[in-house]
Formats: structure tokens, sequence, C-alpha cells
């Protein structure tokens, strides 16, 4: 009894240490975005290069996030890689403070990126510290808690943004990072945690999948409409209506209320009576509406609803896409379908914000707006035709109902 309460203690201190680690991880890699185009606003570049910049983000992890998972599975050290990615975290953020040039803020930015690459790693071992049947319920568990730091980097980022300037923010995310790094220390090696199970043969396999491949570029869509609006451009045109630090740092509240509000939705009843199509058509509907108005606000407390509108459908579709993708896979290619998954979406992290920046330059925001709007509407007529088509019936029926929860969606 006494090993039995040991381990347990043990097991939880584990818990509690990963989750204080991915709060301060997920702190430093958001405290600044909702401000950092308003900011490159006053750096007087064009709205392409203010695009290049925000797309190094997704740049490095289209690059990087397979390679790193197969490495991963070579080193097993998880250890290690998160003390890399906390750091460098914590290290993007200074070259941010000490370097404001054009150059080095790309350099930056897509270090941040680097960074990002190694989440990989904490849902990996997170798992590991619960029994072999509850790999589900540790998933959200620690998706809870990156929320919950992304949530607290908005909040504390519209407060200090309003008085202190994004100074205070580089700041707040290299202590983020410096502390999460110091608290990596304490993790213990675990060298026998399952294996991320991504290799290129596998990764061959999963190509071939329509249903993986299909609701991968449609999770690269939802990720060019968000990373051209909601994180770069829509901040900056609600700054130039006269948003205050903390009203922007309200915004991205607000999107994270969305986000997470549309996330449960997916779960529900509900969704569940409308089925995939349905249900991916009307988040897409939203994001399109959400777009459609930016151009033509005139007041910025119009922003506030927009923005939670905006959540709505991006926590929808990022929660629906991500399970229908695996829904079905072999259990022992589901890794290699997550991690191909979550590549491609970074095609849209890094197109999104450079595209809308060239629309800005050689036409206006309104038409950049309209265009990223005409996108999401597109999507939305286009999922009923392709679900009709029968291309992916493969796996499933014509328009399959989702499971009354998102256990047998996520069972790994």
């Amino acid at each position: 009894m006494k090993v039995v309460a040991c381990t347990m203690t043990e097991l939880r201190s584990r818990r509690t240490l990963l989750c204080a680690i991915t709060v301060l991880f997920w702190f430093a890699q958001y405290v600044y975005v909702p401000f950092l185009t308003p900011y490159l606003m006053t750096l007087a570049i064009s709205a392409t290069l203010m695009g290049v910049i925000i797309g190094a983000y997704g740049f490095t992890q289209l690059l990087l996030r397979i390679p790193l998972g197969i490495t991963v599975d070579l080193i097993r050290n998880h250890r290690l890689v998160i003390l890399a990615g906390v750091f460098i975290a914590g290290l993007s953020s200074m070259g941010m403070l000490l370097f404001p040039s054009p150059g080095m803020l790309f350099l930056a930015n897509a270090l941040s990126g680097v960074a990002s690459t190694t989440w990989i790693s904490f849902t990996i071992l997170y798992p590991a510290y619960y029994a072999p049947g509850e790999g589900t319920r540790a998933i959200g568990i620690i998706n809870a808690f990156q929320n919950l730091g992304i949530l607290l980097a908005f909040i504390a980022g519209g407060l200090l943004f309003g008085r202190f300037g994004i100074r205070a923010l580089f700041l707040a995310s290299f202590a983020a990072g410096l502390l999460g790094s110091l608290l990596t220390l304490g993790i213990r090696h675990e060298p026998s945690v399952r294996p991320a199970n991504v290799s290129v043969a596998s990764l061959l396999l999963v190509v071939k999948d329509r249903r993986v491949l299909f609701f991968s570029l449609l999770c690269s869509v939802v990720y060019l409409i968000l990373f051209a609006t909601v994180f770069s451009f829509s901040t900056s045109t609600a700054r130039q209506l006269g948003a205050t630090g903390p009203q922007l740092g309200l915004f991205a509240m607000l999107y994270s209320a969305g986000c997470i509000t549309g996330a449960a939705f997916v779960a529900t009843r509900s969704a569940h009576a409308l089925g995939e199509q349905r249900l991916l058509s009307l988040a897409f509907t939203l994001l399109g509406c959400y777009c459609l108005c930016l151009p033509f606000v005139v007041r910025v407390r119009l922003f506030f609803p927009l923005h939670l509108l905006a959540g709505l459908g991006s926590g929808i579709l990022t929660t629906a896409l991500m399970a229908f993708a695996i829904k079905g896979v072999d259990p022992g290619r589901k890794s290699t379908a997550m991690g191909f998954y979550q590549s491609i979406y970074c095609l849209g992290m890094t197109a999104g914000p450079v595209l809308m920046g060239m629309l800005i330059d050689h036409a206006s925001k309104r038409v950049a707006f309209l265009a990223v709007a005409g996108t999401a509407f597109s999507c939305a007529l286009l999922i009923p035709i392709v679900y009709g088509s029968g291309i992916l019936a493969g796996r499933t029926s014509r328009n399959p109902r989702l499971p009354a929860d998102l256990e047998s969606l996520f069972d790994a």
C-alpha cells in the first residue's frame, strides 16, 4: 500500500509539473501575438513584409514537424525536446526585444515556430503518466492547460500592452520561457514512453488516405483564414480605429472563449444531429461572415461580437477536422496521420498572412478581407459537393453522423 501511494503521488507530481510547464510554454508563445501586427505597423514596413514576418511562425513548423516526429522516435528523450522548446520560446521573444528590425523579427518569429514543433513531445509524454486506457482523457487535460496558457497570455498581454507597450510583452514571454526551462529540469527522463511512430513508410500510406488528405487541406484553409485575420490584420485594423491595448486583449479573450465553446459544441447532440458535412459548412460560414464584416466595421465595439463569432467557427473546425481526419485510421498509423495533418495546416499559417499582406499592398484592405471571406464561403459550398461525390466514402458513409461523444474519434 505504501509503495502504491508513493507511486500515485509521484505520478500526480509529474502530471502537475508538466501541466505547469505547458501553461508557461504557451504563455510565452502567445502573450505578444495579438499585438505583433500593430507593432509592425509602427516600423513603417509594407503589409506584404508584415505578412512574411507573421508567416515565418508557420513556415518553420511546416519544415520541421514531420522530421522532428521521426527524430523523437529515434532519441526517445522528451525531456530534452521539451527543454529545447520552452527555452527557444523565451529566446525568440528576447530576439524581438533586442533586435527590432524586419530581418531579425522574421528570424525570431521563425524561432517561435521551431519552439511550437516540440509540442509533439508534450502530447506523447503526458499520456505516459496515465493508464493505457486513459489516453483520450490525458490528451484532453493537456490540451486544456494549453488553452489556459493562451488565455492567460491574452489577459496579461492586454493589461501590459496598454500600460507599458510591447517591450513588456517580450520580457514577459522571456520570463515565462526561462521559468518553464528551469521547471523542465525537474522532468524525469522516460525512455519507456511509447514512440510517436512517425516514419517515412507510414507517412506514404497516410498520404494516400483521401479523408486524411481532404481534412488536412481544409484545416490548412482554416489556418490561412485565421492567420490572415485574427492573428494578424484584424488587430491592426482595430488599432487603426482607436482600439486600446486592453481592448485588443479582450478581443483575443473573446476569440479564445469562442474557440472553447465551439470545441465543446462538437461533442453535443446538436452537432451529432447535424452530421459532418453540415457541421463543417456551418462553421466555415461563421468564419466567412466574420471576414465579410471586418472591412465595414467603423466602431471598435463591433469587434467584440465578431471575435466571438470567429472563435466559434474556428473552435468547431479545428476540433472536428482533426477528429474526422484520424477517424477510422488504423491505430498503428494514427500518430503518423496526426503528424501529416499538423504539417499540412502549417501551409495555411505560412501563406495566410503573406497573401493577405500582398492583397493589401496591391489592392486594398477591404479587397483582402473580402477575398478571405470568399475563401471561407467557397469551402462551405465545396464540402457538400465533395461528400455527395462519394470521394470520401472509403471509410465512412456519404453523410456520416458524429459519434455521441469524441471518445471514439480520439481514441489511440
